[in-house]
C-alpha cells in the first residue's frame, strides 16, 4: 500500500505566510486608508478649515480619509480666502493589483478607502492681500481739495 505524502512544515509556514499577505490589499498594506495631507500658505499662520472644521494655522498636516472629497479653507486677516477641494483619485498601488489580477486586493482595497489618494497631496496657495483701494473713499477732507 502506497504511502501518505506528508507536506513539509517549512511550505506549511510558506503557504501561510502568502495567504496572509494575500487577504490584503496592496494599497491597504502599503499607505493605509487615511493620507496626511500638508496645508501651507504663504504668509504663514493662516487659519485652515477642513469642511468647516478648524484643523489649525499653516503650515499643519491634516489626517483625512482617502475615499472621500473634502472642503479645504484658508484664511487670514487682510488676505483674500482660499478655498479649493481636494478629490480622490485612483492609488498607484489599487493599479498594481489590477495589472496582477489580484481581485481580491483590489475589493479588500476598496472596501477600506486605500483605493484612493487625495489630489493634491499638499495644499500651498499664495494668499492674495485684500484690494483696499476698492474699499477705500476718500475723506470729505480729501473731497474738499478737489477742484471741480
Amino acid at each position: 500500500m502506497p504511502r501518505p505524502t506528508s507536506i513539509a512544515p517549512t511550505a506549511v509556514c510558506c503557504l501561510l505566510v502568502f495567504a496572509s499577505v494575500g487577504l490584503g490589499g496592496c494599497a491597504t498594506l502599503i499607505h493605509g486608508s487615511s493620507q496626511e495631507v500638508t496645508v501651507e500658505s504663504a504668509p504663514s499662520e493662516a487659519q485652515v478649515e477642513v469642511d468647516g472644521r478648524p484643523v489649525g494655522e499653516t503650515p499643519t498636516t491634516a489626517v483625512l480619509e482617502r475615499d472621500r472629497e473634502y472642503a479645504i479653507s484658508i484664511y487670514q486677516e487682510g488676505y483674500e480666502p482660499y478655498h479649493t477641494t481636494l478629490r480622490p483619485g485612483r492609488s498607484l498601488w489599487a493599479t498594481v493589483n489590477v495589472l496582477n489580477f489580484f481581485i481580491p486586493g483590489l475589493l479588500i482595497d476598496a472596501s477600506t478607502g486605500a483605493l484612493h489618494a487625495l489630489d493634491p497631496g499638499t495644499v500651498a496657495p499664495e494668499l492674495q492681500p485684500v484690494d483696499s483701494s476698492a474699499v477705500d473713499l476718500p475723506t470729505p477732507d480729501e473731497r474738499e481739495g478737489e477742484t471741480p
